[in-house]
């Protein structure tokens, strides 16, 4: 019985065991700005450290409805202000893009959340 409750005992001390499992980070992955204000000077870019050759952006409200959508990067999110009906709040969005990675174009999809003040 002590050989079995030893054994246990360095079955969870094992570092694998001990550390939970992380996701592979993104190759390419996409910043965007988490703030977009009216009031700023310039508009906040999104930024990746890859080519991108498609761009497919989407704003949801939080009831779900598409608030604004966008196949240009550079306008992705801050022309989600252009609207005029667009209130202080947060908001889901959605990018699916294509990178290039070395030579190899890579399709990604990132979410997130967008504070507009």
């Amino acid at each position: 019985m002590k050989f079995i409750s030893l054994l246990f005992v360095l079955l969870l001390a094992h570092p694998a065991w001990a550390q939970p499992a992380t996701a592979p980070a993104a190759p390419c992955p996409l910043e965007v700005p988490s703030v977009l204000t009216r009031t700023s000077e310039t508009a906040p870019q999104v930024k990746c450290a890859c080519r991108i050759t498609t761009f497919q952006g989407k704003v949801y409200s939080r009831m779900g409805q598409e608030v604004f959508a966008t196949t240009e990067v550079a306008q992705f999110p801050s022309g989600l202000l252009l609207l005029e009906q667009v209130a202080s709040g947060t908001y889901l969005w959605v990018a699916e893009y294509t990178a290039i990675v070395g030579a190899d174009p890579v399709p990604l999809k990132v979410t997130g959340y967008l504070n507009v003040l």
